[in-house]
């Protein structure tokens, strides 16, 4: 066969699979992050189990989680699209799936002059909200929602598993309202252990309404949250630590909580920034409370952070902020941390970062310096890897996206 004919054969062989490709219009994008940790402290305090010195860890995901997805669309016609994704989070430095899971994210859905509509496993909303608003976007060792994840005692949901959500179309320039509920928040049915209570892990139902506008140079975010943890009915206690004034050390001490009483817990949530050229300003602040007294002896806090981006040039930018998260259902359990950082991008595709983060805890605080602030309860203390350890750290990386 010659030549010609050869070519004339691959690319009439190709054709059905091009033209399959631009009809379901599937994109392809990934990011890979690999680098530097340290993390640590000489004071035994709770994150680091009674530990001392530093803990050093070549790691991956520091300044975003690896991953690799594909997103698409059809035209259905009348203006009607279907739409889907679904992206899977890898580990770049061992063989493990990163977060002890392979699926970050996965929904399908329709989209068109009624807004949009996409059910499945869809990212939380609290942990967007305070990733939007903190300059670190919740990740590096100055990372703003670890904290408030271990003050609250709920941890950061990254994930809504069996969920569905609504987006309303503009209802004026730059505004738009978001509706979500699941069934089951944690996993699907089946019993466990969460928080020191007994619980139907399946029947944990969340619902989510928020106000959101974005316009020009401005940003802001109202959300409101309802979480249910409904209880299997078994006697049970929960487990908090602190130190022993008269032998220094971490001793364990019990809550007996009521077994048949289910959990409820009302979350708010306010973001705002605003860009002004030279530097745009964030600030976000969130509440949450139990709505019994055994749901109260869970979680009663809140916090906020203030953060400041600044572009010195094209291509290299400085951030800072300030967290406070205070836990009000115990008592000296309140977490301070200050961070800075810098990003260089080689490209729009390449960048390199370093960010160092001072932490200061009260002495019933469980609050540590972690890569991110993603995870149930307990972000943020007692490991290696994505919780929390020490009160200083320090990251440096390079990431690249596609």
């Amino acid at each position: 066969m010659s030549k010609k004919l050869l070519a004339a054969a691959i690319a009439a062989a190709l054709v059905p699979t091009a033209v399959l490709a631009e009809a379901s219009n599937v994109t392809m994008y990934g990011r890979i992050d690999y680098g530097f940790m340290s993390r640590g402290s000489d004071d035994r305090g709770l994150s680091q189990a009674g530990r001392t010195g530093r803990l050093n860890d070549f790691e991956d995901g520091i300044q975003g989680t690896n991953r690799i997805g594909f997103r698409g669309s059809e035209a259905l016609g009348n203006g009607l699209k279907a739409i889907f994704e679904f992206e899977f989070g890898f580990s770049g430095d061992s063989g493990q799936s990163f977060g002890g899971t392979s699926n970050r994210h996965s929904w399908i859905g329709l989209e068109g002059a009624f807004g949009t509509v996409l059910g499945g496993r869809v990212d939380g909303a609290r942990y967007s909200f305070v990733g939007q608003y903190d300059p670190f976007k919740n990740q590096t060792v100055a990372n703003a929602g670890s904290l408030f994840g271990v003050t609250s005692g709920l941890g950061q949901a990254d994930r809504a598993d069996n969920a569905i959500v609504y987006i309303t179309p503009e209802v004026a320039p730059g505004l738009k309202f978001l509706a979500a509920y699941t069934t089951s928040l944690l996993s699907e049915a089946g019993s466990g252990s969460l928080l020191g209570h007994d619980v139907e892990t399946g029947d944990t139902p969340l619902w989510a309404v928020a106000a959101l506008y974005n316009n020009g140079p401005i940003s802001f975010t109202l959300d409101y949250e309802n979480l249910k943890i409904k209880n299997s009915g078994a006697s049970n206690a929960g487990t908090t630590f602190g130190i022993n004034q008269t032998t220094g050390l971490i001793t364990p001490t019990t809550t007996v909580f009521n077994g048949g009483s289910d959990l409820e817990f009302d979350l708010w949530v306010i973001g705002a920034s605003y860009d002004f050229g030279v530097a745009k300003l964030s600030a976000y602040y969130e509440n949450v409370e139990g709505d019994n007294t055994a749901s109260k002896a869970v979680s009663e806090s809140d916090g906020w952070l203030i953060g400041l981006t600044v572009p010195v040039t094209t291509n290299f930018v400085i951030k800072t902020s300030y967290v406070k998260a205070n836990n009000d259902a115990i008592d000296n359990a309140d977490c301070k941390k200050w961070g800075i950082g810098g990003e260089y991008s080689f490209s729009k595709r390449t960048q390199a970062y370093a960010t160092f983060a001072k932490l200061s805890a009260d002495s019933a605080a469980r609050c540590g310096i972690s890569k991110n602030a993603s995870g149930s309860a307990g972000t943020g203390s007692n490991g290696a890897g994505g919780s929390g350890y020490g009160d200083t750290g320090f990251n440096i990386g390079l990431a690249h996206t596609f």
